[in-house]
């Protein structure tokens, strides 16, 4: 529950912004920018804009993400079209499943300014463990961006964290908020400039009791950034980022529980130099999580059924640079050297090392009303072998139809599967090593529809299919023993629709639908498990006035793939609700989670918690 007096001061706010609204009556023109002329990186590694962008782009600015209920990444790309992120019950717990058009986690490539953090144990990595506050937008890659990033068959998510200040006099903001569950949050970001060094610097702690007993976790983030500019010799760019928690899992169904505590860290040291027509960049990546699982037996005793230890870290050398030909082409060039490192005492005796170097080029041409694009990558594994991955595409701009384009796009795509798939063996988890493991290859089509279709309405269509060759899923061996295993073809295909209305005084909706369909065509199955929604729909409603008062109520349905042995209880429209007020400087706010006070979890073992409230106030200055 929300302290008392400040629950008074939050329902005082709330009345005082309502009649703000009441008296509000804001034009709002006739028509609404779409942001065909928002600037992405992740696609090209250069800056474009998403009119130009032949694949499937979606994005998450600052401002938006402040108007969300959210505390960190994973809760953000919930609400991201197209993305599904399988619930793991509540504050601080773990949500490595992420999909993109179907596809399994471990073929979506995480990363924080480029810095790759998926796990060679496991092929994921987890959005909750990063904090929200240095973001500056997220950008998502719907489909293949191997010819761009290499390992990444269905997607990319890419964080852009927020540039360092430029002002003496420093710049920031506190939040704090309180929650059911006796959660408590804090958090904090400071920038500005002095000596010539520019700097951002934030950070957050939070503390949930949960529901029951062993159902807690204390959560610390921080992330800092530096620049220095070196006039003609170019500029320098450090930063640093690490989130640390204890997090508890409370009872399962069985009685059991775990401890997972970890620690995550990453940062890169980058130079760059502008020289005109052309951009160079050189940087040092590196990024470290260590995992502790401790499982008991049940709540009431300390009886310890297995520990596992495991260290992933990864050393990385970037190359790039970007050229301007005819004043509107774009030529990217650059290559990445990776060095992983693998420690998983409970099923390695010794320590794995993969080495990785890829050398890319992708050209943009603009030729009006068209802009054309050709990708190549080529990864050289030592582990799994090579892979080429070239990509077209193709963006057709309709003269007499603004804000209206037509976009197409056909690539060749790889996924890796993570070192510890090929070495594990550990008779007491029941796994099996398949040192024969081949990397999953395939040919991704998309073809998408963009328009303005009324000067209050936008949508966007989206078709895909990729088929999947070597596709890897889990198999049992004549022991009973579980491994990874190459099938000969999976399929998935499917729509995705999204619209954009503008109704009246301050009044929007934000709707759109996605079917997935994944396959095994050898035996015509349906894929079940890896976090895949089957289903999927959003239908939002916001109200903004010029008063400062912002009404948000994000309403979410997904049918999930998984088998039935997780017991789904799913297939339930659920709705959370954000109201915020801002005066000057301090905006506090109201979230409620789960209004329909729904029981749903699309894994037995991890539910959602039932309705909950949250409230708290941003100040800044």
């Amino acid at each position: 529950m929300v302290m008392k007096p400040f629950r008074y001061i939050l329902i005082v706010g709330i009345i005082v912004g309502l009649s703000g609204a009441l008296r509000a009556e804001e034009d709002y023109g006739d028509s609404f920018s779409v942001g065909l002329e928002k600037i992405v990186v992740t696609n090209r590694r250069a800056a474009g804009t998403l009119g130009e962008a032949t694949e499937d782009i979606s994005t998450v600015s600052a401002g938006e993400i402040e108007e969300l209920p959210v505390k960190n990444l994973g809760e953000v790309l919930n609400y991201v079209p197209g993305v599904a992120i399988e619930p793991r019950q509540e504050f601080g717990r773990a949500s490595p499943h992420i999909s993109i058009q179907g596809s399994d986690s471990r073929q979506v490539r995480l990363m924080i300014d480029g810095i790759p953090l998926n796990l060679q144990s496991s092929g994921q990595a987890d959005p909750s463990e990063f904090p929200i506050e240095n973001i500056a937008r997220i950008e998502v890659v719907k489909g293949s961006a191997s010819s761009i990033w290499g390992s990444a068959l269905g997607g990319v998510v890419n964080i852009i964290t927020k540039d360092t200040g430029n002002t003496l006099i420093p710049k920031g903001s506190v939040t704090s908020l309180f929650a059911g569950y006796n959660t408590q949050k804090e958090n904090f970001e400071l920038s500005g400039k002095a000596a010539g060094i520019g700097y951002f610097i934030s950070g957050s702690y939070m503390d949930s009791g949960g529901r029951g007993p062993k159902d807690d976790v204390l959560e610390k983030k921080g992330f800092t950034k530096f620049s220095y500019d070196l006039k003609d010799a170019g500029k320098l760019v450090a930063s640093y980022g690490y989130s640390t928690a204890n997090v508890n899992s409370g009872e399962f169904p069985d009685g059991s529980w775990e401890a997972q505590p970890y620690k995550q860290s990453y940062g890169k040291f980058g130079w760059e130099k502008d020289f005109g027509k052309a951009d160079v960049r050189l940087e040092l990546k590196h990024s470290r999580n260590d995992v502790i699982t401790k499982s008991y037996a049940s709540v009431d005793s300390d009886d310890l059924l297995f520990r596992t230890e495991a260290r992933n870290m990864l050393y990385q050398l970037s190359l790039g640079s970007s050229f301007h030909l005819r004043d509107k082409d774009l030529f990217v060039l650059g290559a990445d050297f990776d060095n992983d490192i693998l420690k998983f005492p409970t099923y390695l005796p010794r320590a794995k090392n993969l080495k990785l170097y890829a050398p890319y080029a992708n050209y943009t041409l603009k030729i009006d009303p068209l802009d054309i694009n050709f990708g190549l990558r080529y990864d050289s594994n030592s582990e799994f072998g090579s892979d080429l991955s070239p990509s077209w595409g193709v963006v057709y701009h309709f003269k007499n139809m603004p804000d209206t384009l037509i976009r197409a796009q056909a690539a060749h795509a790889f996924n890796a599967p993570p070192l510890l798939w090929k070495y594990n063996a550990n008779p007491l988890f029941d796994t099996a090593p398949n040192p024969d493991l081949k990397p999953e290859r395939a040919w991704v089509y998309e073809l998408g529809l963009e328009s303005q279709i009324l000067p209050r309405l936008w949508c966007k269509l989206s078709l895909y299919r990729s088929d999947v060759y070597d596709a890897i899923s889990n198999a049992e061996n004549a022991d009973g023993d579980t491994y990874k295993k190459n099938f000969q073809k999976f399929r998935r295909q499917g729509v995705e629709l999204q619209t954009k209305l503008r109704l009246f005084w301050g009044l929007s909706f934000i709707g759109g639908g996605a079917f997935n369909d994944v396959t095994d065509r050898a035996t015509g199955d349906i894929v079940r498990g890896g976090g895949k929604a089957r289903q999927s729909f959003n239908a939002n409603i916001e109200y903004k006035n010029k008063y400062g008062l912002t009404i948000l109520v994000l309403g979410y349905y997904n049918r999930w793939n998984e088998s039935a042995s997780a017991e789904p209880n799913d297939r339930k429209m659920l709705c959370d609700l954000k109201i915020s007020q801002k005066w000057k400087n301090v905006t506090p706010f109201l979230n409620i989670y789960n209004l329909t006070n729904s029981r749903y979890w699309a894994d037995i073992y991890y539910p959602l918690p039932e309705r909950y409230f949250e409230g708290g106030f941003s100040f800044e200055w």
